[in-house]
């Protein structure tokens, strides 16, 4: 079979991608589908209201929201509306200012520099000041977090997407990291994503018990893998245009998705991991191909038709059972003390005591600036540390706005309904 070149597109977002024919078959035929689900959202743009029936709201978020619609729908569902109305009207102003005296200002400066540096915004010095002033703003309002490498990632992302906005960037983190996430996501010790690591070997187990098996026999946790997709909500994982859906749901329907997706990426590639005998080898395909997860329609309908019933209660009841798990580990790692809670600033390796060790070493990649994450992570896989490379980074107010407003324009396609499996293979 013919090798098919390589070529550089750009996606709706600004991001450069390098692509295969296949690949780029693949995003546009989700972007005609996207286009097609379009027309279900005119009513409510009318009316400048959501639907008031949540079912039918979860089955329109689910296809995708429109992309110049997404201010308006992410405020909305993710409570930031309500957060914001909470406070004057210029806090986020009084937080830029306050920001600039922020302990973690010298950190944030630096992290900006490195955010998605083949974004040309972004590596423009409008960019990285308006990214800096965000992150700068939230370490104030929030100084239990303060801040944590990976927010920069996110909050990068959020900008591209929002038309710029910083204010809506500001309060969908405060949001996330308030009151969607698991507590402790980001705290010092990284608790909650410990915990979130454990309950998803777990659902791993119960849901796929023949790759847990592989896993297993190979020495490989799953929170190898999936920590930077947790602490990143996929941002330096899948590609921009992937992100958007996941986190199109993540705002509504809340962290479940974080475990749906992971999931439904383990079932997309199960077949191909279970011949794969090597965990250092594994976790460098596993990483290539989700960096190359362009068939978001097939991604999103296996987080929600394949992987079946996973109510929150569950994820809860999971959840109570790992983090008195944690809570004993961080425990015995020092000496008896209660685990901190604290802010989590910028992570050492010492603050991590009593972390799951895939955790642990993720969360002391975290302090090296998230982009770099794989450059370290040979420590996870001793005998393959030659086979590991740099994981993958990538090289827009207020109420509805019109379909279409702003938006690049793709050449009309017929709708394509998703395949079962992503048409090429670039687990290889």
């Amino acid at each position: 079979m013919q090798q098919q070149e390589e070529f550089i597109v750009t996606d709706l977002y600004g991001f450069p991608l390098k692509v295969k024919p296949f690949m780029e078959e693949e995003r546009r035929a989700c972007d005609a589908n996207a286009e097609r689900e379009q027309a279900a959202w005119m009513p409510y743009i009318e009316k400048d209201r959501l639907p008031n029936n949540k079912d039918k709201l979860k089955e329109m978020i689910r296809k995708g929201v429109p992309p110049t619609l997404r201010n308006w729908v992410w405020m909305e569902t993710s409570g930031a509306k309500k957060k914001k109305a909470a406070h004057a009207d210029s806090y986020y102003s009084i937080m830029v200012k306050a920001g600039e005296d922020s302990p973690y200002k010298k950190d944030i400066e630096m992290d900006s520099q490195h955010t998605f540096p083949e974004h040309p915004w972004l590596a423009s010095e409008d960019g990285r000041v308006a990214l800096t002033r965000v992150l700068q703003a939230y370490s104030m309002h929030n100084d239990r977090v303060g801040y944590v490498r990976a927010m920069n990632s996110i909050v990068g992302l959020m900008l591209v997407s929002l038309n710029r906005n910083e204010e809506a960037a500001f309060w969908l983190l405060a949001a996330l990291v308030e009151d969607i996430l698991h507590p402790g996501t980001y705290s010092r010790n990284l608790e909650g994503c410990q915990v979130e690591m454990r309950a998803l070997s777990e659902l791993v187990a119960s849901k796929l018990p023949v790759l847990a098996a592989h896993f297993a026999s190979l020495d490989f946790q799953i929170s190898m893998l999936a920590t930077d997709w947790y602490l990143g909500l996929y941002s330096t994982s899948l590609p921009a245009e992937t992100v958007m859906r996941v986190w199109d749901a993540l705002f509504f329907e809340g962290p479940k998705i974080l475990f749906r997706v992971a999931l439904a990426l383990l079932t997309v590639y199960e077949q191909p991991m279970l011949t794969v005998k090597d965990a250092g080898e594994l976790m460098l395909r596993m990483r290539r191909a989700a960096s190359t997860m362009h068939q978001r329609d097939v991604l999103m309908n296996r987080a929600f038709e394949a992987i079946g019933s996973l109510p929150m209660a569950t994820i809860e009841r999971i959840r109570e059972q790992k983090q008195r798990e944690v809570e004993e580990a961080v425990a015995g790692r020092s000496g008896g003390g209660a685990a901190s809670s604290g802010g989590a600033g910028t992570l050492t390796s010492s603050s991590s005591g009593g972390a799951n060790p895939g955790v642990e070493k993720a969360a002391e990649k975290v302090k090296q600036g998230f982009g770099k994450f794989m450059a370290g992570m040979s420590k996870l896989a001793n005998n393959t540390a030659e086979q590991l490379a740099k994981m993958n980074t990538r090289d827009e107010a207020q109420g509805p706005q019109q379909l279409g407003q702003g938006q690049p324009q793709q050449p009309p396609q017929q709708g394509v309904a998703p395949s079962e499996q992503p048409s090429g293979n670039p687990f290889i």
